[in-house]
């Protein structure tokens, strides 16, 4: 028969069991935490490397959004220059004496002639702005027609209505601001606008034509188309056409006899500021000098006689 267990001896192996369970349990609990920690590790240094990538990701597409949007947006700016200010070739009106300070810098005699001729303009004659008009050998024709289509002035009396729509189309728009959009859409697009220079060359020679039978008929003519018909260039309308009219907007523009023959053709009178001529009696100049009925009157500005510029009151 097995001897009882002494209570004391049992106490003591309890007490020898005790740490070595508490052991355990820290050991346990330290394990469990240090997996958990390192599965939240992972995770979130998942979480970070997917969020770095779709960061990264989204940087190189709005990137290249970026270089496409500002390709396409120059694209189209500069489309849209092309389209409604390279072409344009009478520009918006600018003041007159800043435009003058611009353009006439420095102390040369020169320079000095233009400024004081531009305040003479301003002061005097009450020209406050100016429009530049695109330089080539079609100018001057350009700054007439210009002005004739947004000012609203009629076609000329023998001219019949159904020769000359385009005009007509002006003529009626009593409204000012819209003949001036009207203008600034024609004389943007350039096919159209040699076109009517074309038409305006050819209006001239059938005036020089008409003029050249009243002369063989004993009829009394202008002084300056017996002028015009006295120069073994112009002797008669062909000579004129093939030596001087064929060659404006190519290689020359318009001389001073045929600023006349316009005017007189388009029954206007067209006053010419020649800048360069201040302080002299052909500083203003009229073409025709006097016209045979009450014509309306249109302005031009040179700086040189061969490049026009419009100004405005």
């Amino acid at each position: 028969m097995a001897a009882p267990r002494s209570p004391t001896r049992a106490r003591e192996r309890e007490r020898s069991h005790a740490p070595a369970a508490g052991s355990d349990q820290v050991h346990s609990w330290t394990l469990a935490t240090s997996q958990a920690l390192d599965t939240v590790w992972r995770m979130a240094k998942g979480f970070v490397m997917l969020a770095v990538s779709f960061l990264m990701a989204a940087v190189c597409y709005f990137r290249r959004l970026h270089l496409y949007s500002g390709h396409k947006l120059k694209w189209w700016i500069g489309y849209l220059q092309r389209k409604f200010k390279r072409n344009l070739s009478v520009e918006a009106e600018v003041d007159l004496l800043s435009y003058c300070a611009r353009e006439w810098k420095g102390e040369t005699p020169r320079t000095k002639l233009m400024r004081k001729a531009y305040e003479e303009l301003f002061w005097r004659h009450h020209i406050k702005c100016v429009r530049q008009v695109k330089r080539d050998n079609y100018d001057a024709l350009r700054s007439v027609l210009f002005q004739i289509f947004s000012q609203g002035i009629s076609f000329p009396s023998w001219m019949k209505e159904k020769d000359i729509v385009k005009w007509t189309e002006f003529n009626g728009i009593r409204d000012y601001h819209k003949r001036g959009s009207m203008c600034n859409t024609l004389f943007s697009d350039a096919i159209l606008e040699y076109k009517l220079y074309e038409a305006l060359k050819f209006i001239m020679l059938y005036q020089v034509t008409e003029v050249y039978e009243q002369m063989k008929t004993k009829k009394v003519i202008p002084s300056l188309f017996r002028l015009l018909f006295s120069r073994e260039t112009s002797s008669d309308p062909l000579s004129f056409m093939m030596n001087h009219l064929n060659s404006v907007g190519d290689t020359c523009g318009l001389e001073q006899i045929d600023m006349f023959i316009l005017g007189y053709s388009l029954e206007v009178k067209i006053k010419v500021f020649r800048l360069f001529k201040f302080n002299s009696r052909d500083f203003e100049v009229c073409y025709p000098e006097e016209p045979l009925r009450d014509w309306p009157e249109i302005s031009l500005l040179t700086e040189n006689d061969r490049h026009y510029h419009i100004p405005v009151f």
